[in-house]
């Protein structure tokens, strides 16, 4: 049998539907361009609840004494001189294949909890 003839150019179908993609972004901003969005109609008591939370953010940072470059560095020094002094804690983590997971595999399994006796029949309800 021959093979057909190939009546395409090698990368035809690439570039159309390349072309394809282009069109359709094409659109996709001209859509984007000429649609407007609505406008929020809580904006107004959005941005007094912002101005509030921000007044009293700004007002516990000053009773705080953050505000003040010197009492921040003073209390940041202070917490890391806490976070130094506490002592590092043994890790609970086990690496597979260590020393410590082999002893740990070749200890004695504890023997399971004996079995509950069971438990007796229901009563007869009474007539």
């Amino acid at each position: 049998m021959s093979q057909p003839e190939q009546t395409q150019k090698a990368g035809a179908t690439f570039l159309w539907v390349l072309g394809a993609f282009a069109g359709f972004a094409v659109l996709f901003s001209i859509l984007q361009s000429t649609a407007s969005t609505p406008e929020d109609p809580r904006i107004a008591e959005r941005l007094a609840a912002k101005e509030e939370i921000t007044k009293l953010q700004d007002a516990n940072l000053t009773a705080m004494g953050l505000k003040d470059a010197a009492k921040k560095a003073e209390a940041f020094n202070k917490a890391l001189a806490t976070l130094k002094a506490k002592p590092v804690g043994a890790s609970t983590q086990v690496v597979p294949g260590s020393p410590t997971q082999l002893k740990q595999a070749s200890a004695a399994v504890p023997a399971p909890a004996p079995a509950a006796a069971p438990a007796a029949p229901p009563a007869a309800p009474a007539k």
